[in-house]
């Protein structure tokens, strides 16, 4: 029955005049239907992005606590760490890629993006 619906949605946001506001937890289902993404936790808006820029755009940066010690807090969103390594949420994978070019890179899925900031991690704002 949810795809059936999904499908319904699909069909009528064809017509670029209609919008449909979508509230899920379930990124597979925002992944197939969003164009846009809103993040909103806790009563707060966290972000507000193109679902394509968060998808081809974002990464998940992967590296030992030394080599995340070098890393411009510019460079990244939020980081988690743990016993052995450090994993950052980063905006732009390419030029990250490209500054540190020893550092794996992953894309990250919504669902990476969105535990980042709803499970935790460190902001560079901290």
């Amino acid at each position: 029955m949810r795809d059936e619906v999904l499908d319904l949605f699909l069909e009528f946001i064809q017509d670029e005049d209609c919008s449909i506001f979508f509230s899920s937890h379930i990124t597979s289902d925002i992944q197939k239907i969003a164009d846009y993404v809103i993040l909103i936790h806790q009563g707060k808006i966290i972000f507000e992005e193109q679902k394509d820029n968060l998808v081809y755009n974002y990464g998940v940066a992967k590296c030992g606590k030394e080599k995340f010690a070098q890393l411009s807090s510019d460079d990244y969103i939020i980081h988690r760490t743990t016993n052995m390594s450090v994993e950052c949420l980063v905006h732009d994978k390419e030029a990250f890629k490209r500054k540190y070019k020893n550092i794996i890179v992953d894309n990250a899925t919504l669902e990476d993006i969105m535990l980042f900031y709803v499970k935790g991690g460190t902001s560079c704002e901290d």
